[in-house]
């Protein structure tokens, strides 16, 4: 059943992002996070799942026969983290969910981009590509979760290529560096990037090109470290030696996939060096830097929720092109439900084969064993290859008639 699908999310249109880390998955590492989510599958009766957590959204994608109620939404979330606070009424105006067609419509407008705090960010795109891929990779995904993705993967990039909603790049890293121009800091000054992912490295990309070359990666993997030092011309450190810079610096940017703040109070004192002013800036969700070090009077923070306004002047920018990517996005739906349609009906159909062969085996046996036998061996070699004729047209025939029915 398409209403078989479901999409819990909760986004930046409903809350700020630094409430957004408590609909979150916290977790130690992959192996922590494919439990949790197993977990979730079971507690909720489903049968495939995929999480997506980026800077401004998470989404639960689901297929199972148990439907979810307005309180299972509630509770589902408190199963994901038993500390939640808000209450259900409050709760219920906070998650979104959809179910069938408008669960894969949704999924379909987020990797489209046209539903994202930055309309036109293609970052998304690779998010949930990546999101599906973990899913499927720890099987936690199977046969009705892969023909979603082939779906939303073909009607994003249907949209990118045939609406301007992607002209001139704009991303969270490019605004987040337009705050940071507005700063004015000197061009000299040490710049820190906390993480060494697809953000920093687009960020990094965006301060040399402004003439920021002093810069310093810290990351957890030297590896990657060095990676993108050698790109940017940059110091590559580990970031445990963290707790040792020593030097001033003028900015930090930080990005990373940790569950727990990076710049605490605590490491801050210690590699502030007495400065009388500090810039920082957080895309991470859950956030890199602690909320007391973020509301020190020493600190210029600059977080997702900062770039608010500039995020709404590019949509508006790009809200022609919005109507134009639905137009796309409804044929692409359309696509898909026949190709719902179809695939359920071969898999209702999957053990057909063997039945059928089982049919034939029993036929020329056991039912006319003896009479075959009595006959000559030209004449047993054709009623073999008859029946194996025969065999491949009973699959055939009604495999062609189901496909025909829903096309």
């Amino acid at each position: 059943m398409i209403g078989h699908y479901k999409l819990i999310t909760v986004t930046h249109k409903a809350l700020n992002t630094e409430d957004l880390e408590h609909f979150l998955i916290k977790h130690r590492g992959d192996e922590d996070l494919v439990s949790k989510l197993e977990s979730l599958k079971k507690s909720y009766d489903q049968d495939e799942i995929m999480y997506i957590s980026t800077c401004n959204r998470v989404i639960y994608f689901l297929y199972g026969a148990k439907s979810l109620s307005e309180e299972n939404m509630t509770d589902f979330f408190k199963s994901v983290n038993p500390q939640l606070e808000k209450s259900p009424t409050d709760l219920r105006k906070i998650i979104r969910s959809y179910e069938g067609v408008e669960a894969v419509r949704h999924l379909m407008e987020v990797a489209s981009s046209i539903d994202s705090l930055v309309v036109g960010e293609r970052e998304i795109f690779r998010q949930v590509r990546e999101a599906y891929e973990f899913s499927k990779r720890h099987k936690l995904s199977d046969d009705f979760l892969r023909i979603v993705n082939q779906a939303v993967v073909k009607a994003a990039k249907d949209v990118y290529t045939n609406t301007a909603i992607g002209a001139k790049p704009v991303s969270v890293a490019s605004l987040a560096v337009q705050e940071f121009l507005k700063r004015d800091l000197d061009r000299s000054s040490v710049i820190l990037l906390i993480g060494a992912g697809e953000t920093n490295s687009t960020i990094g990309r965006f301060l040399n090109k402004h003439g920021y070359e002093n810069l310093i990666i810290y990351n957890r993997s030297l590896d990657n470290a060095e990676k993108l030092s050698k790109e940017l011309g940059a110091e590559a450190r580990y970031l445990g030696s963290l707790t040792d810079h020593g030097e001033k610096f003028g900015c930090i940017f930080a990005c990373t996939a940790s569950q727990d703040p990076i710049i605490t109070s605590d490491l801050f004192d210690k590699i502030s060096t007495g400065q009388d002013h500090h810039l920082m800036v957080d895309l991470s969700i859950p956030h890199n830097i602690a909320k007391d070090v973020a509301e020190r009077s020493d600190v210029d923070y600059i977080s997702i929720d900062s770039i608010r306004s500039l995020a709404e002047k590019n949509l508006e920018f790009r809200s022609g092109n919005i109507s134009a990517a639905r137009i796309i996005l409804a044929q692409h739906e359309a696509a898909w439900e026949k190709t719902y349609e179809r695939r359920k009906v071969e898999r209702a159909l999957s053990e057909l084969p063997s039945e059928i062969h089982k049919v034939k085996d029993r036929a020329l046996n056991k039912v006319y064993k003896d009479q075959i036998n009595s006959l000559s061996p030209e004449a047993q070699e054709l009623i073999s290859e008859i029946a194996d004729y025969m065999e491949k047209k009973c699959v055939a025939v009604p495999m062609k008639m189901a496909r025909k029915i829903v096309t």
